[in-house]
């Protein structure tokens, strides 16, 4: 999980007065539990172990290096997903998806929740643009989605 760790030393930019915080394994069961569902292995790593952090300076990296992928700005607490997926963008859309991040427009990151009910070892990230009302499959797994944001050079 050391591409996990690389990518949040080095784009996590939460400070003392809004410091990052883990989810417990409690949260994480009750998330779990209350949407029948179970996270892939990587995402639930990365939220007991960093939780919601927050990525702005990937938007300005991207910015620069003009590149063609979405920013992630901020990886969202249980309550949040719970609070999203109960009464905001994802509770009002078609597709059964389960937000965990945004990006700085307020589009979302998400995962199929037929995906999480089969208990895949990974499954695919979704964004969902709330302008256009569109879903993309961004990557095949939470790793590769991680990952493209590490490739980029500063």
């Amino acid at each position: 999980m050391e591409h996990l760790k690389t990518f949040f030393n080095r784009f996590n930019n939460n400070s003392k007065i809004s410091p990052s915080k883990p989810f417990t394994l409690k949260e994480f069961d009750s998330l779990e539990e209350r949407f029948k569902i179970e996270f892939p292995k990587s995402f639930k790593f990365f939220a007991l172990t960093y939780g919601n952090i927050w990525t702005p300076n990937i938007l300005d990296l991207i910015d620069e290096k003009e590149i063609e992928i979405s920013d992630v700005q901020e990886f969202w607490n249980a309550e949040k997903i719970i609070f999203d997926k109960e009464n905001e963008w994802t509770s009002n859309i078609e597709e059964n998806l389960i937000p965990f991040a945004s990006d700085c427009m307020g589009n979302i990151f998400c995962f199929a929740v037929k995906d999480l009910i089969s208990s895949k070892e990974d499954c695919n990230v979704y964004f969902y643009d709330h302008d256009f009302d569109t879903i993309e499959n961004l990557s095949l797994n939470f790793d590769e989605w991680i990952e493209q944001f590490n490739k980029i050079n500063d």
